[in-house]
């Protein structure tokens, strides 16, 4: 197993406070998703200063979190040491971490 890397390890609780703060956010839009359609998600980045919002449809979101290794990111977030860009969408990147980072993703996944 790799040594444990802080700024990784921070970057990684950051990430996952967002998911869950996501998870809440699906929860709450969910009974609007009829009249709304879309709901604003926050940046799921390692920048602990980000609270960018990304627009996408409960779907989305819910196809997105199929997998715990995947965030969305708003573009130009993306941090190519720990991740991979998947796909480009229509206001935000689909990444997938990879190395320790994915590990610590799925670890702190709440789904889990």
């Amino acid at each position: 197993m790799a040594e444990p890397d802080p700024r990784s390890d921070r970057a990684a609780r950051n990430e996952a406070l967002f998911r869950r703060v996501n998870e809440r956010v699906e929860e709450v839009n969910k009974a609007f998703e009829p009249i709304l359609g879309t709901a604003d998600f926050f940046c799921e980045c390692a920048d602990v200063e980000c609270m960018e919002k990304i627009r996408m449809t409960i779907p989305e979101y819910e196809a997105l979190r199929q997998v715990s290794t995947h965030f969305a990111v708003k573009p130009g977030h993306e941090d190519p040491s720990t991740e991979r860009a998947l796909e480009e969408r229509v206001g935000y990147v689909l990444v997938e971490k990879f190395g320790r980072a994915g590990e610590r993703a799925d670890q702190l996944d709440p789904r889990e």
